[in-house]
């Protein structure tokens, strides 16, 4: 810890939760902002010592059992037990987690508290106050736009997933969820492009498991065990087709940006923002789905439109310096970072 730097409490109902975005968000801006002050993580569970958890030390704001730490379920402010820290400049917590904000409000009320969005719009669902925005579609220089840094490794283009021996297939992220039952039939949007698109492979993605379709035909599943099994496969796909892009930055959708691969996603969503500023097209229905698709049958539309995501996810999320000075930026008009 150095002297003189002010400390930055991070709530995070979901630190430890392998699916979703928002810990890896939450994570990623938590390392940011320890470039510039001292960062204490606070987390639900039972009052237990500091445990550690990679770079950074876990403070368990006390109230529920520690079996709940997992589900994000923050105390009561009645009930809760908050620990010892140094006083906080500010609170920083996903808009969502609306435990952490009632939190910080009982417990340290004269802390502001800094909303993490996916954009600017975002605020208007009832959020007020201080925000900084991750996802796309908000220019960084209005002030709280800072992205994020999404790794993507390079390697990745030289080798494919080593389950496929073919490439340009048509890459479907489903939208079943985690928890669902394991199946190798796909959701009804991916069982319509396998079908439209019969003559392609068409690789479906969800819950770990890979099915590879072709001719209507299931020809074999793999597993993807990896980030870097899901980058091999995102970096050698036609193109990608994410059904349920991440709330925050649609984080599959970057990684395949990142590559050069264009995306399909749902319209009114991070993904769709993304798309929008060069990246891919969006859809309503199951016919503007396989319209848009089709449309990416076009070599040339397709190369342009992974060029042109390329760059702008390459300025929102592919330098990790750029991402800490805006964040800095963001926060020194609370008296946090070198220039406060």
């Amino acid at each position: 810890m150095s002297e003189g730097r002010s400390t930055v409490g991070v709530l995070c109902g979901c630190w430890g939760n392998d699916y979703g975005e928002s810990a890896f968000v939450m994570r990623s801006l938590a390392a940011a902002v320890s470039r510039i002050a001292t960062v204490s993580v606070l987390v639900p569970g039972a009052r237990t010592a500091v445990r550690p958890d990679g770079a950074f030390d876990l403070l368990s704001v006390g109230g529920v059992s520690g079996s709940d730490r997992r589900c994000g379920r923050w105390p009561e402010a009645s009930a809760a037990t908050w620990p010892d820290t140094a006083p906080f400049a500010l609170a920083l917590t996903e808009v969502r987690d609306e435990g952490a904000i009632a939190l910080v409000g009982a417990c340290v009320p004269d802390v502001p508290v800094v909303r993490v969005l996916s954009c600017e719009a975002d605020g208007s669902n009832g959020a007020q106050g201080a925000s900084l925005s991750v996802g796309p579609g908000s220019a960084p220089e209005t002030g709280n736009g800072v992205g994020l840094h999404v790794p993507a490794h390079r390697l990745a283009t030289a080798r494919g997933h080593v389950g496929i021996g073919f490439t340009d297939y048509l890459l479907v992220l489903a939208d079943r969820g985690p928890g669902a039952a394991a199946t190798d039939r796909p959701t009804p949007l991916a069982a319509w492009l396998a079908a439209r698109f019969a003559g392609r492979h068409v690789v479906v993605i969800e819950n770990g498991l890979a099915t590879v379709w072709r001719s209507r035909s299931l020809r074999g599943v793999i597993t993807v065990d990896t980030r870097t099994d899901l980058w091999r496969l995102l970096a050698h796909a036609r193109l990608t087709v994410d059904l349920s892009p991440g709330p925050l930055i649609a984080r599959e959708c970057v990684e395949s940006l990142l590559y050069g691969v264009p995306v399909v996603v749902p319209a009114d969503t991070a993904g769709a923002r993304l798309a929008a500023l060069g990246g891919g097209l969006w859809f309503r229905d199951e016919a503007e789905l396989l319209g848009s698709v089709e449309a990416l049958d076009d070599q040339a539309v397709r190369d342009t439109l992974g060029e042109q995501g390329r760059a702008e996810a390459a300025r929102w999320y592919g330098d990790p310096g750029a991402f800490v000075r805006r964040v800095a930026g963001a926060l020194e008009p609370f008296g946090v970072g070198p220039g406060a």
